[in-house]
């Protein structure tokens, strides 16, 4: 199984205090006036993170997880979670976000070897430990199902994005608690001038001061609130 390496998108997200009244407004707002914007359509995804119950591989900046996309395709993400736990300034660099593509019926436990190739491209050091055994302790921890309308919003300077109105529905398999967030995920997929992207940013905070900027990534907002 080839394990493919992805590249990681600048991305800003952002909690939405009233999906039904502020998505609109921000579709029609002033702010996008100059761009092109088309609908992507409808999706549904779930995510579920699979670890140990005490979090091993989370708590040194690893996620390991799955996604289901509209019900059918699917696939396997390792990823080194730079948010929680920072790099070292020589390992900046590095690759941090692999995938694979697996059967809708499968999870983890086929691919070890994968899983443990991918861990050590982002993470050269190692961990110390047999990451096989600590592998096999894995389980479901985390489901993120979510509803997701997107956008694509390009304009002439040579900006295009992603923008995703979700709502995210958080639970925790051992426990069943649960809790839903809506967000607005907006990820650069192209810029000619790397500032053109982070000023945009700025400029939805400044036109919708409603909007709540999210710092943590799925898993920990789903670790802080369940």
């Amino acid at each position: 199984m080839e394990l493919i390496q992805v590249t990681n998108l600048a991305n800003g997200r952002y909690l939405i205090a009233n999906m039904k009244h502020d998505r609109p407004a921000i579709i029609r707002s002033e702010l996008l006036n100059s761009f092109a914007v088309g609908s992507l359509g409808s999706s549904y995804n779930e995510k579920v993170y699979f670890d140990t119950p005490d979090f091993f591989f989370a708590e040194k900046g690893i996620n390991i997880y799955t996604v289901t996309i509209n019900g059918s395709a699917k696939e396997l993400i390792i990823r080194y979670d730079s948010e929680q736990v920072k790099r070292i300034e020589f390992l900046k660099n590095m690759p941090n976000y692999f995938k694979l593509i697996i059967k809708k019926d499968e999870t983890i436990h086929k691919y070890y070897n994968e899983i443990t190739e991918a861990i050590y491209r982002v993470f050269p050091a190692g961990l110390n430990v047999n990451i096989e055994e600590y592998l096999k302790q894995c389980s479901p921890q985390i489901k993120v199902f979510k509803k997701r309308d997107s956008y694509r919003v390009v304009n002439n300077t040579g900006l295009k994005m992603v923008m995703s109105f979700d709502v995210c529905e958080y639970s925790q398999v051992s426990k069943k608690s649960k809790f839903s967030q809506p967000t607005l995920d907006i990820v650069c997929e192209s810029v000619r001038n790397p500032d053109d992207f982070g000023i945009f940013l700025k400029t939805v905070i400044r036109d919708f001061p409603q909007l709540l900027k999210i710092e943590s990534n799925e898993l920990t907002v789903a670790r802080n609130n369940l």
